[in-house]
């Protein structure tokens, strides 16, 4: 299966691998290069910069310049979509006959080009991106509550674009189920990760933790919930930490105001050792879009993870969750979870199952079939 060329177009410059799309696509990049894929990377790059690191795992790289201009807003084509056409990529892609992986909808604006009707076609849905949008505008207000719900609608137009695709990859099972009605082969492609580490089932310390990019308005959301709904009621703020790089203003505040402890910032060696130490992952989102990587590394220790149903909606990550389907469900779970450490039985049954169906490596395996 050695040298195979893989054309793959991403949807932003993928490294460094600092959040959930970017992480995604680079270490399914770093597979595939280990399976012996050439791979000829096309990034459209808006303020990440070129980066050498790539250039270990492909053949080839290029960069385009995603266009920001205000009256691609009114095409009837979505934003995400009319910003990444470039007359340079579909140049570079003409050069040759090799597949093509489109890395989100957001890439697809060439997948119906008539020059490419005879190339295999392969789109990685990362979400269903206009539930996505939808919910971003459930978030918002004013003109970015306006941007979003209008995004959302023309995001629902466009995703039969789908139906000139020769292949789709899902991230979980409710989106493939979704995806089907475009009728193309519709496969689950786990989202991809660091190859996981497995380690030994290990003590932990009786503490909750909650980690992500808490710049992010969705992560900063969560905490906000938390802190009000769960940890103020119990009286538990001292045993609740906080973790992630760039803490909004307001998360600073708010774990002043309730003397919860928060980490900024942390190292990837400070934060796996958070991790590992934790009793209890506590997490909840109002979208239930995409897979929460948060979530595989929570459940990639000796913790428990409390989740809402959102958190998990369409994943096979069920039985090896605490599900709370009401805030009072949170409280309890917390109260009994702080008190009772994960059995090494559980912790064993849940690492079986992370390391049969969550290997980056095995499941890119299913690209490799894919190319012929």
């Amino acid at each position: 299966m050695e040298g195979k060329n893989l054309h793959i177009v991403s949807f932003d410059v993928p490294f460094p691998a600092d959040y959930g799309g970017a992480i995604d696509i680079f270490y399914r990049i770093k597979a595939l290069h280990a399976l012996g894929v050439k791979i000829h990377l096309h990034c459209f790059e808006y303020g990440r910069g070129m980066q050498d690191e790539l250039k270990k795992y492909v053949s080839s790289i290029n960069y385009y310049k995603r266009k920001r201009n205000v009256a691609d807003s009114l095409s009837r084509l979505p934003f995400i979509v009319k910003s990444r056409d470039s007359r340079h990529l579909i140049r570079n892609l003409l050069k040759d006959d090799y597949p093509i992986l489109f890395e989100g909808l957001h890439t697809c604006f060439f997948l119906p080009d008539e020059r490419l009707k005879s190339r295999l076609k392969i789109v990685r849905m990362h979400n269903i991106e206009h539930e996505y949008y939808l919910a971003l505008g459930k978030q918002s207000s004013g003109w970015r509550k306006r941007f979003f719900n209008t995004e959302a609608k023309k995001l629902k137009r466009y995703e039969s674009v789908l139906k000139h695709a020769d292949h789709i990859l899902a991230i979980k099972e409710s989106d493939a189920k979704k995806l089907l009605v475009y009728s193309r082969p519709v496969q689950v492609l786990p989202a991809s990760t660091a190859e996981i580490v497995f380690e030994e089932y290990s003590t932990t310390d009786p503490f909750c933790l909650y980690h992500g990019n808490l710049s992010v308005a969705e992560n900063e959301s969560a905490v906000h919930w938390l802190v009000n709904q769960v940890f103020i009621p119990l009286k538990a703020c001292d045993q609740f930490v906080v973790a992630g790089k760039r803490p909004s203003k307001s998360i600073q505040d708010l774990c002043v105001q309730h003397h919860i402890k928060l980490i900024s910032n942390p190292s990837e060696e400070e934060l796996s050792k958070l991790l590992h130490k934790a009793r209890v992952h506590v997490l909840y989102t109002e979208q239930s879009t995409g897979v929460k990587l948060k979530l595989i590394h929570a459940l990639n220790t000796s913790g428990h993870v409390v989740v809402n149903h959102k958190m998990i909606e369409g994943t096979d990550l069920v039985p090896f969750c605490d599900l709370a389907l009401i805030v009072d469900d949170y409280r309890d779970l917390v109260n009994d979870r702080l008190e009772r450490p994960l059995s090494e039985i559980e912790y064993d049954e849940r690492i079986a199952f992370l390391r049969e169906n969550y290997s980056t490596r095995e499941n890119c395996k299913k690209i490799l079939a894919l190319l012929g």
